[in-house]
């Protein structure tokens, strides 16, 4: 190729680098005098060409600013820097940027500055949303009355309020032998004996197990014996590997000496069979006693004021009782309790249900009764007391789903980081050094074309990975988005037209069955959702089999559930059903993808509050359930 006709090329290569790249590119003398800008650039900071030299950097960021100036400092001193600053746009509003600067010298030798900007702005929200929602799980943390405590798998504490400083009387320490019962005073019921290593319910949680109110006494140095109740459970991570256990602490002294002396002043009143001194055994809530003969109930006073019935039109009988337990509870209940009455070495039924009130809310209750015997052991009579835990338990699934949603905040936040310090470093070496060669005066033609591929491959390919951040964050801001009545049918139609030339080449037959028409929903994701399944049938479709994708709706409850099938080439869910929904991730390297579509899906679901299911087997095709709550 002539030189002359290779550097219009290059020329070519830079101009279309220049005006199309998304990151404001500025050519400048390093004392600030401005040469060249591109359209990003004017984007951005709202200047035209001849604005921005007239006014140089001077106009542009906060010079005061101590990045800026360890940014300037670090070019002067090493020829090339990065970091962040603080932009001024033409109409006064100040912003965050990120920038990178290279110094070269143009063909007269004279000293040039090249310097990349990129706006941060969003990026910043984020991280300050995040850190908002950081500050509302230490909120709940820190101001319960329980302990609670996180550790990790080698036993290190991520977590441990005041709450539970306070109830066990001593600070945490870490430590990988779980030699914990000696450092925190953890002795059995009885006083005498530290609680084995192997049977401390942190370490079972850590194996796990999951444990519910197991009652331990804490010899604590500042209050003395505490007798606490401790639940714990295991935390697991995406791939069901446990990563650590949480424990959650509540002092029970006063509830466990008292139901201590329960069983004392029982076994003095058992002959006396008289009615009120066995309530007493009972949560003074509402109170009851049935007839184990008869299974007539009668009700005290509290039954009317928690739950609203009047007590004179109450029949009294046990299947009006069972009748107002919820459907998915009652088989559990009442087969606890049976079971109770007829072993006859069991003196206590406990449960924790929902019970319809008079109003047709369900409130959660802790039932709690005391079977009395004849001196032959043949249960007679079970008084107990239902107490009304409704509040208690709200509080605790708004608890959990703050937790989980920090979580989920968390995990996305490790993505962006993924992306940012993986997925951006790569093209950005590239640049860095095809940047580098470019410099070489002594560079011929060929290697200097090979160097100008390279830096557009490298913009290319980090325009694509901002470009994916951008939409990864639209599809959140969307959240904002006011819910509507969604046709599903008509959603459909729109994403069959958009697909129409595809689904023909592809001789594709879609077929769907909505049982369910409408749904309060966000348009923009129920449109992308089914834009991205539809499409990925269409991708992974088998060779020689005519595809068929059937879609359904269908209700459950107060959620909808819709389901996308298709017959194509099918995912070893066992080999890579982990990775399924990751970002980037793809499992048919001979069609094109760059592995988004599903992360999307997946994330828009849950910032719906939904959650997505895959069956599919390698050539039998593939099925995607999706559950989205109602109104």
């Amino acid at each position: 190729m002539p030189p002359a006709e290779n550097t219009t090329n290059t020329n070519n290569y830079y101009k279309a680098i220049f005006d199309n790249s998304l990151s404001a590119i500025f050519f400048t003398i390093p004392n600030g005098t401005i040469l060249d800008i591109n359209k990003a650039a004017s984007n951005i900071f709202g200047y035209t060409t001849d604005e921005f030299k007239k006014i140089g950097r001077f106009g542009l960021f906060e010079l005061a600013d101590p990045n800026f100036v360890s940014f300037l400092q670090t070019r002067d001193l090493h020829g090339a820097a990065k970091g962040e600053a603080i932009g001024i746009r033409k109409n006064g509003e100040r912003f965050p940027c990120e920038m990178s600067a290279v110094v070269f010298k143009d063909e007269n030798g004279e000293p040039r500055t090249c310097v990349n900007l990129i706006d941060i702005t969003e990026r910043r929200a984020t991280e300050k949303e995040i850190f908002t929602r950081q500050q509302l799980l230490n909120a709940v943390v820190n101001n319960t009355n329980d302990g609670l405590a996180v550790v990790d798998k080698n036993g290190h504490f991520l977590i441990f309020n005041q709450a539970m400083i306070d109830l066990l009387g001593v600070e945490p320490v870490d430590s990988k032998t779980y030699d914990w019962s000696k450092r925190f005073n953890i002795y059995q019921q009885d006083g005498d004996t530290l609680l084995p290593t192997d049977n401390l319910p942190i370490v079972r949680a850590l194996h796990g197990e999951f444990i519910k109110d197991e009652i331990y006494l804490i010899k604590n140095p500042k209050k003395g014996n505490v007798y606490l109740s401790i639940s714990t459970s295991p935390i697991k991570d995406e791939k069901g590997e446990i990563i650590g256990a949480l424990v959650v602490d509540r002092e029970v002294t006063d509830q466990f000496l008292y139901q201590e002396n329960l069983k004392i002043v029982n076994d003095k009143l058992l002959a006396s069979n008289e009615r009120f001194n066995y309530v007493v055994k009972a949560t003074h809530d509402a109170i009851w006693d049935m007839d184990l003969k008869t299974y007539h109930i009668q009700w005290g006073e509290g039954y009317e004021k928690v739950f609203g019935y009047k007590l004179g039109q109450l029949e009294g009988d046990y299947a009006e009782w069972k009748n107002k337990i919820h459907p998915d509870d009652v088989e559990r209940v009442v087969n606890s309790i049976q079971f109770s009455i007829t072993n006859k070495s069991s003196y206590i039924w406990e449960e924790e249900y929902r019970y319809a009130k008079a109003d047709g809310t369900m409130a959660y209750v802790y039932d709690r009764g005391y079977i009395i015997h004849d001196k032959n052991n043949v249960p007679l009579r079970m008084v107990g007391a239902m107490q009304d835990l409704t509040a208690r338990k709200n509080y605790e699934i708004e608890r959990t789903q703050l937790i989980d949603d920090l979580i989920q905040q968390n995990k996305n936040l490790e993505q962006f980081t993924y992306i940012i310090s993986h997925n951006l470093r790569s093209p950005v070496a590239n640049i860095m050094g095809c940047a580098e060669m470019l410099k070489d005066v002594e560079l011929d033609a060929d290697d200097r074309e090979i160097a100008v591929r390279g830096l557009s491959r490298s913009i290319t390919k980090l325009d694509d990975v901002i470009t994916d951040l951008h939409t990864i964050l639209q599809s959140k801001n969307e959240l904002n988005e006011k819910k509507e009545t969604v046709k599903l049918y008509e959603v459909f139609s729109d994403v069959k037209s958009s697909l129409n030339t595809i689904v023909t080449q592809a001789g594709a037959t879609i077929k769907t069955t909505f049982g369910v028409t409408d749904i309060r929903s966000i348009k923009s994701f129920i449109y992308s959702i089914f834009l991205n399944l539809i499409s990925n049938s269409i991708k992974y479709r088998r060779e020689n089999e005519p595809l068929v994708i059937e879609i359904s709706s269908t209700q459950n409850g107060n959620k909808l559930i819709l389901k996308f099938r298709d017959n194509g080439l099918g995912i070893d869910l066992a080999a890579k059903g982990g990775d399924l929904f990751g970002l980037y991730k793809r499992f048919h390297s001979h069609v094109e993808g760059k592995g988004l579509g599903l992360f999307m899906v997946k994330t828009q679901i849950e910032t719906m509050k939904g959650k997505i299911t895959v069956k599919s087997k390698p050539g039998e095709g593939t099925e995607f359930e999706i559950e989205l709550p109602g109104e």
